[in-house]
């Protein structure tokens, strides 16, 4: 059956979350890991034509891929393979370079159903897909049990029409990725940075070295710090927060080249193609076609 894509979005560092109808495109790679979960099955292909079948799919970064039949109430999640999310989900599922891989009921974890109860017919995109989340997925010997949650799992604010869906989703991500039940604890020299890099994104370059003075750590600890408490090391958290706020002034109807300066980018092409290699999409055809939550 076909499908148009619409529905909203959530990019976090590390994380970019699509809830809502997923439709066919064309073949395509990028360097996100990727996670469907979908409420009735859709139809994926990989370069070689092979097929796959499924409500849940995982498919590896720099891996092409294409929806050739689309589902109506989907969950799409985009996790930077560097952060702790995406090394899990990897491990967890082991998907290959061919389509039948990517399920991960025939090789990974026990697959478990999105949304709890399929919605009805008549329930609009922006109505919550359910309550509750899947239970917790056992990778080889046993659950992953990470100590820290990963900031991009943090709820968004209270008071946008998706919020609660989006928390909800989250929750699907988290669990799935293995991070479900970490402890929400961060670092109070993590907290400094990470306040302060908004600052410093404004001025250029964001160098390690001058973040760990302005915390008082050594560059070699903050390094440290950053990654097990954030989920993601500080270099991609900042990419990850250029395209945040260079997607958001597209989305408020700003040009690609003032989005763009505004976000620390060198020019419009080098925004496009930073976010055409993580997401396999330029700017433009996702940022007025999709409800972006804050």
């Amino acid at each position: 059956m076909a499908h148009s894509w619409r529905g909203w979005c959530l990019l976090r560092p590390g994380l970019l979350l699509y809830g809502g109808t997923v439709g066919r495109n064309e073949l395509h790679a990028h360097h996100a890991v990727q996670l469907i979960v979908a409420a009735e099955p859709f139809t994926m292909a990989d370069a070689r034509g092979d097929r796959v079948t499924t409500r849940i799919a995982v498919v590896p970064p720099d891996t092409a891929h294409t929806v050739l039949t689309g589902a109506r109430h989907a969950l799409l999640a985009h996790l930077d393979p560097r952060s702790s999310p995406g090394r899990s989900l990897l491990a967890r599922c082991a998907p290959g370079p061919t389509a039948p891989t990517w399920s991960p009921a025939g090789t990974g974890p026990t697959a478990l159903t999105w949304p709890p109860s399929v919605p009805p017919a008549d329930v609009a995109i922006g109505e919550p897909f359910g309550r509750g989340s899947p239970a917790p997925v056992a990778a080889g010997n046993g659950r992953v049990r990470p100590g820290i949650r990963p900031r991009m799992f943090t709820e968004p604010p209270a008071g946008h029409a998706r919020s609660a869906e989006a928390a909800a989703a989250l929750r699907v991500v988290e669990e799935w990725s293995g991070h479900g039940g970490a402890a929400d604890v961060l670092h109070p020299a993590v907290e400094a940075a990470i306040a302060l890099l908004p600052t410093l994104l404004a001025g250029g370059p964001v160098r390690l070295r001058a973040v760990a003075e302005a915390v008082h750590l050594s560059p070699s600890r903050l390094a440290h710090l950053f990654s097990a408490h954030v989920g993601i090391p500080l270099r991609p958290y900042v990419r990850w927060l250029r395209l945040q706020r260079a997607i958001g002034r597209v989305a408020a109807g700003e040009s690609l080249t003032a989005a763009a300066h505004a976000a620390g980018f060198a020019d419009g092409p080098h925004f496009t193609r930073a976010f055409r290699t993580t997401f396999g999409n330029a700017p433009s055809e996702l940022a007025t076609a999709i409800d972006w939550l804050p």
